[in-house]
């Protein structure tokens, strides 16, 4: 009887083991043609960040299964290398697509070669060192994946792609049931050793998640990628339907004759209330025919001009900064001083004092 019961429970054990191999190739496969795929478009921050997460991905694939990896050859340090780094550049690439950036910089990768460091002390390290070092980087993929929920969801709101938006819902989805389970994987076998069953799971449910990856970003819509063309001017109509026409007329209006986005809070209803319009059809309006990709982008782009005309005025020198980004709609010093760095590669109070020195400058050489 005792041998039957094990003869039985090394076949399910083998059967498992086939599942988990199945898993995995299909998702490394799944990934790698979601990073040709990516990669085909214009090189955008959020494309290049794409393909270095599949591949990462991939790399986490393989690297999950001790068999496989040991097959590997001389492959299984990239591999490993990107599987180690995946967390991070998940991180990155989830930033990227969902926060319109012009161009990548490098610091985007700075917690990926944080969790990356912190895994090749872990291999290097013997006993509770090593096994610490793993909790570590277990614990900082889990803080990476909070800090994505965080900011998909934060930014839904002034979201205007509508591909973009709806994609924020199932990704966040998505992000937590596999960062859980990976976490309560790898947790299990820094203490107890390998968990086959639940690895095998983790593989099926990156299979399942690659294969809704590849549904969302084969042939993706091109604006979730973006950038899209600079915004147009208020006052086209363009790429506006006749029949918004009068909606961009009184948007128009709103920004440049009553100013609202000196209010502070303002939102993509708010302004859909001011202009009598539907708020999709607003989004669509500001997206489509303007050219916007972000609710803030609009705002903050008359916030900083605003902000520049009272910065360079002599006779506003001694007015305190804090003082104008209140004045031009920012709710607080820090929101603003983000924004007009990103806008202008300066400080405001740097900006200033160039912006006055050049202005008596001038003034001088007009009175000689």
């Amino acid at each position: 009887m005792a041998s039957r019961s094990r003869s039985y429970n090394s076949a399910m054990f083998e059967r498992g083991a086939v599942l988990e191999l199945l898993a995995r190739g299909g998702a490394v496969a799944v990934l790698l043609a979601i990073a040709i795929s990516v990669a085909r478009g214009p090189r955008t921050p959020s494309r290049l960040t794409g393909v270095l997460f599949c591949l990462g991905a991939s790399g986490h694939a393989l690297m999950q299964n001790r068999l496989v990896a040991g097959s590997l050859g001389p492959v299984i340090v990239p591999a490993w290398l990107l599987s180690a780094a995946a967390g991070g550049l998940f991180w990155a690439f989830a930033l990227e697509l969902f926060g319109d950036s012009k161009r990548l910089k490098v610091a985007r990768f700075a917690p990926a070669a944080v969790v990356l460091g912190v895994s090749v002390l872990a291999v290097t390290s013997h006993g509770k060192w090593a096994c610490s070092l793993l909790l570590v980087q277990n614990l900082l993929n889990a803080a990476l994946m909070l800090h994505v929920l965080a900011v998909v969801g934060a930014g839904l709101r002034n979201d205007l792609v509508e591909p973009r938006r709806r994609l924020r819902g199932p990704m966040m989805l998505a992000v937590a049931i596999y960062a859980l389970a990976v976490s309560g994987v790898q947790t299990a076998e820094l203490f107890s050793g390998p968990a086959t069953e639940l690895s095998a799971l983790a593989a099926l449910l990156l299979l399942l998640l690659s294969i809704a990856g590849s549904i969302v970003f084969i042939r993706a819509d091109e604006r979730l990628f973006g950038p899209c063309a600079a915004p147009e001017p208020v006052g086209r109509t363009d790429n506006v339907p006749l029949q918004d026409h009068a909606t961009l007329e009184r948007l128009r209006h709103a920004l440049s004759r009553d100013e609202v986005w000196r209010r502070e809070g303002l939102t993509v209803g708010d302004l859909a209330e001011l202009v009598g319009a539907p708020e999709y059809r607003l989004r669509k309006i500001i997206n489509e025919g303007l050219r916007y990709r972000n609710f803030s982008a609009l705002l903050n782009e008359r916030r900083i001009e605003a902000a520049k005309a009272a910065l360079r005025d002599p006779e506003r020198g001694r007015t305190p900064i804090s003082a104008i980004a209140f004045e031009v709609g920012f709710s607080s010093l820090a929101p603003f001083n983000r924004a007009f760095r990103e806008a202008t590669g300066q400080t405001p109070t740097v900006w200033r004092q160039a912006a006055l020195a050049a202005a008596s400058k001038s003034n001088k050489a007009d009175r000689n």
